[in-house]
């Protein structure tokens, strides 16, 4: 089996057999420079991520866009998956870095954990250390790109508040 079908495959299910038989590496890119890693973490196919990290998939690839397995995760998410992530990140080198990832447009993973209203991944990535002050390439920091006044932006507003506190 190819990656191609691999990322082409509908369904959540995909079993050993499914990551077993790839031709070619795992961190093959598949389409648009997307490995099956950066796939499976955007459809939210959770037992496909487990397999490709059992299997020694990058968490540091990146797309064409520059982005990363985790920006694929925030964006569609999937609190499971980007947990899983974070905690795979062999050292805490490897967490900053997938963090600070800027994919073409400058959004690190919190960019689209807030574009998507993702509030409980942005706490997990504000308690792992993502930066909340830092601008995408429009200027804009992550909250800017939550609507005001939702859960996702009172995260930010509670993160925050507990900063001056300390």
């Amino acid at each position: 089996m190819s990656l191609t079908n691999l990322s082409s495959n509908n369904t959540s299910h995909c079993s050993l057999d499914c990551i077993d038989n790839i031709n070619g590496s795992i961190d093959e890119p598949v389409e648009d420079g997307d490995t099956a890693l950066h796939l499976t973490c955007l459809y939210g196919y959770l037992p496909c991520v487990q397999l490709l990290l059992e299997r020694g998939a990058n968490l540091e690839a990146k797309d064409e866009d520059g982005a990363v397995p985790l920006h694929d995760a925030c964006a569609g998410g999937f609190v499971e998956i980007v947990q899983l992530l974070l905690d795979r990140a062999s050292n805490s080198g490897c967490l900053k870095r997938m963090l600070d990832s800027v994919d073409a447009e400058g959004d690190t993973p919190l960019h689209h954990a807030a574009r998507g209203e993702h509030a409980e991944v942005i706490q997990l990535l504000l308690a792992n250390g993502a930066s909340p002050t830092k601008t995408n390439t429009y200027g804009k920091i992550p909250q800017e790109l939550a609507e005001p006044e939702t859960e996702a932006w009172r995260v930010f507003e509670a993160a925050a508040s507990a900063q001056t506190t300390q």
